[in-house]
């Protein structure tokens, strides 16, 4: 099993928020938790050998929750996503870090 943790930025319509994505694979399995907009949440989906995904999960903002779908690859190297929450689209983009580091 990989898990690895990354410093992330999430570019939304009124500038960048950033926050801490970990995740954990295995085989086709991840899940993981993303700390964006001061909230926790846990995502899960499918990603293959070369670190492409597809994930499911929410994102909570100040008056809502945000559903969303997200393509892309997470790696060792880092993160690249789109993630599809309906009426918005966000990229997010991460380097990897220790969690010591913090």
């Amino acid at each position: 099993m990989t898990k690895q943790a990354f410093r992330v930025v999430m570019k939304t319509s009124i500038g960048e928020r950033c926050g801490i994505l970990t995740a954990e694979w295995e085989d086709t399995e991840i899940h993981g938790n993303l700390e964006i907009l001061d909230h926790a949440n846990t995502f899960g989906g499918k990603i293959d050998v070369d670190g492409n995904c597809c994930i499911k999960g929410e994102i909570w903002s100040l008056v809502r929750m945000i559903p969303y779908i997200a393509m892309g690859t997470i790696s060792e190297k880092g993160v690249n996503l789109t993630l599809d929450a309906g009426r918005n689209i966000f990229e997010m983009v991460g380097v990897p870090f220790l969690e010591k580091e913090m």
